[in-house]
C-alpha cells in the first residue's frame, strides 16, 4: 500500500472520529514500509484498542504501534494551600 497524504489524512480522521477511540493526541508518522502511531495514552488496553482499530481499518498497511503509556504517580508531598 502506498502511503500518501490521502491515506495519512484518512488515518488521522479515523483516530479522531471513531467513537471507540476518539483520540487527538496520536500522531501518524510515515516510515519506509508503512506508518508508526506515536503518542501516549493512559492504559495498555487503550493503546491496544487504538492499534487494533487502525489495523482493522487498514489491513494492507503495515502499522507500528509506538504508543507509550502516560506515567501517573501519586504525589510524594502534601500540597499546602
Amino acid at each position: 500500500m502506498i502511503i500518501d497524504q490521502h491515506v495519512e489524512s484518512e488515518l488521522h480522521q479515523l483516530l479522531i472520529e471513531d467513537v471507540r477511540i476518539a483520540e487527538q493526541g496520536i500522531r501518524v508518522v510515515r516510515t519506509e514500509d508503512g506508518v508508526s502511531l506515536v503518542g501516549e495514552v493512559e492504559s495498555a488496553e487503550r493503546r491496544d484498542l487504538i492499534c487494533r482499530v487502525v489495523a482493522e481499518a487498514f489491513p494492507a498497511l503495515p502499522v507500528r504501534c509506538n504508543i507509550g503509556l502516560t506515567r501517573v504517580n501519586e504525589p510524594s508531598d502534601v500540597e499546602e494551600l
